[in-house]
């Protein structure tokens, strides 16, 4: 008796190898190098807004001499609580767009004895834009 595999099963055999290594090849042509993405398929990523939204005109009602809660009221709780600073709030607001661009605007008001006694503020938006992605809410325009 000959340990011999019939002819039909060895060309099943081939044939299931060659199959298994052309579909290897072809599934590692559709890798990226890009950590963030499989290659594959892609990966949703939506816009995402994280902390206070707010705007040069809200940041011009908060003068030297109001009070915190006046403070609150106009600008909501701020992001950041300092441990250590208790006179000092901190509103950040951080935009990352869907393509990996990052955007960022702090503000921050200084109090002495729960009376702002300083403001500082990076460029913000006037008022609410509704073109602007980074307002809650946001809807692109179709």
């Amino acid at each position: 008796m000959s340990d011999s595999c019939p002819p039909a099963r060895l060309e099943l055999r081939t044939l299931l190898i060659g199959a298994t290594i052309a579909v290897s090849v072809g599934l590692s042509a559709c890798s990226s190098s890009t950590t963030s993405r499989s290659g594959m398929v892609p990966t949703y990523r939506g816009d995402l807004p994280q902390g206070n939204y707010i705007t040069r005109g809200m940041v011009e009602q908060v003068r030297p001499g109001i009070q915190r809660e006046q403070v609150r009221a106009i600008l909501g709780t701020p992001l950041l609580g300092h441990v250590f600073h208790a006179e000092r709030w901190d509103y950040t607001f951080r935009f990352r767009h869907s393509d990996g661009r990052t955007e960022q605007r702090n503000v921050t008001v200084r109090f002495r004895n729960g009376i702002v006694s300083e403001v500082t503020a990076d460029p913000l938006p006037e008022r609410e834009d509704p073109s602007d992605p980074a307002l809650p809410g946001f809807k692109p325009p179709r």
